[in-house]
């Protein structure tokens, strides 16, 4: 009976043990399990599955069943208003999140979205050139002009290339998960 109840109640793994064979935490996992990776609070923190090993460092929670998990990162960020739990399967960070659950304040506010993208990438390629207008305007005495246009345009470039190529990759996945289905 012990083994069948251990198997049901979720385990804490470090996300890198040296000590285990497999190190990785998404190798020790089997298909059909998952797994919550936390973001925005520090693991020790956050409440320990019973009859888990306490762990220091970077942890995940893995559970028999997505519901299992769902319930437990509800649970989680209702308790801590500034955590986001990542719900993977047994392939790990290889693949997008199956879901991501967070707290009132735990979006994610690190990353770069696709409006300021858009928007400061064309802001900064569209002052660039106006810069480089006046630049060449004043038969290129403006010095400052053409120096501040040719930092500009740079980044601009690089914001909406890479909008672009996040555009492109999302219409290459439907379009691949058409051909999939059919």
């Amino acid at each position: 009976m012990h083994i069948l109840k251990s198997m049901t109640e979720p385990r804490t793994l470090p996300l890198f043990d040296p000590t285990a064979t497999p190190q990785s935490w998404n190798e020790r996992m089997v298909p059909g399990e998952y797994a919550i990776l936390y973001a925005n609070l520090q693991p020790q923190l956050l409440e320990q599955p019973p009859g888990s090993h306490p762990v220091t460092g970077p942890i995940c929670v893995v559970f028999d069943s997505l519901p299992a998990a769902e319930a437990y990162a509800e649970r989680q960020v209702a308790q801590f208003p500034r955590l986001r739990c990542n719900i993977y399967d047994h392939n790990g960070m290889g693949h997008d999140p199956i879901r991501q659950i967070c707290g009132i304040h735990g979006r994610d506010t690190n990353e770069i979205s696709a409006g300021f993208r858009r928007w400061g990438g064309s802001a900064l390629l569209l002052l660039s050139i106006i810069l480089g207008i006046a630049e060449w305007r004043s038969d290129f005495t403006l010095t400052w002009a053409g120096t501040i246009a040719s930092r500009l345009a740079p980044a601009g470039v690089v914001l909406l290339v890479t909008e672009l190529a996040i555009i492109a990759e999302a219409k290459l996945k439907k379009r691949r998960a058409k051909q999939v289905k059919t």
